[in-house]
């Protein structure tokens, strides 16, 4: 008689990672991510290997593959982390604000920040993107499209507060704020040499606010400008203050 019983066996349940664990998970992606990108920066992407990567997070190169399939995923999840940062920061920096004006310059504003903390990363998004795979680049444009919603929803609400001009279009307004904001890390080796980052937010975005805005805009804007000189802090742009133009809810 076999001594293995045909009683059904328990099941083992999985249990969710708990918070900690989470956070284990995420502070070990982000070590390896950053230990990606500065190789990729110091060596160029086709010289760095996943052991180049690991001996810089100081881990092995077998744990990598816990994170990531290969060097290519390696550079996915790094281009992918540059627009995660979008999607973080820049609701973040609009929370509590209701007025669609104030909040398309505090979310414009967060969107420039993000590239600004990210240069090295922005640089590498643009020059090796080709490299990823047709799942990998439809992946990242879908993010793209969502995180360029964030700046397209106060665009619009301005359309609709009666802040822009009637030929103001909101999807090319988007960009226009898209573009430049990437340029500051296109040419940072420039224009980081004739301009500050706050003097380039606040020129850039008053140039493209100027071409967009109506009477009633303007005049909107002269009440809450956070473009006026202020420090470009968004832990500041909480209460704007009162106006009798502002739509409760907008």
């Amino acid at each position: 008689m076999s001594g293995i019983s045909d009683a059904p066996q328990p099941t083992r349940i999985r249990r969710a990672p708990t918070e900690e664990r989470r956070r284990k998970i995420e502070e070990r992606r982000h070590q390896i991510l950053t230990a990606a990108l500065s190789c990729f920066e110091q060596k160029g992407y086709h010289e760095t290997s996943i052991n180049d990567i690991a001996l810089a997070a100081g881990i092995s190169s077998g744990l990598i593959y816990q994170y990531c399939q290969d060097k290519r995923d390696v550079l996915f999840q790094v281009i992918l982390g540059i627009i995660e940062s979008y999607n973080r920061y820049v609701p973040r920096a609009m929370v509590g604000i209701s007025d669609p004006l104030v909040r398309f310059q505090a979310g414009a504003i967060a969107y420039y920040k993000v590239i600004n903390d990210n240069l090295s990363a922005t640089l590498l998004s643009y020059r090796e993107t080709k490299l990823l795979d047709r799942d990998q680049i439809r992946t990242l444009k879908a993010k793209e499209q969502q995180t360029n919603k964030l700046i397209l929803d106060p665009i619009q609400d301005c359309i609709d507060a009666g802040y822009l001009l009637s030929d103001a279009d909101p999807e090319l307004t988007t960009y226009w704020v898209i573009s430049t904001a990437h340029m500051w890390g296109l040419k940072h080796w420039r224009l980081g040499k004739i301009s500050s980052f706050e003097d380039y937010v606040r020129r850039t975005l008053k140039m493209i606010l100027n071409g967009v805005l109506n009477e009633a805009g303007r005049e909107r804007l002269a009440s809450d400008n956070l473009l006026d000189g202020r420090p470009l802090n968004p832990d500041q742009w909480r209460s704007p203050p009162a106006s009798p133009r502002r739509r409760a809810g907008a």
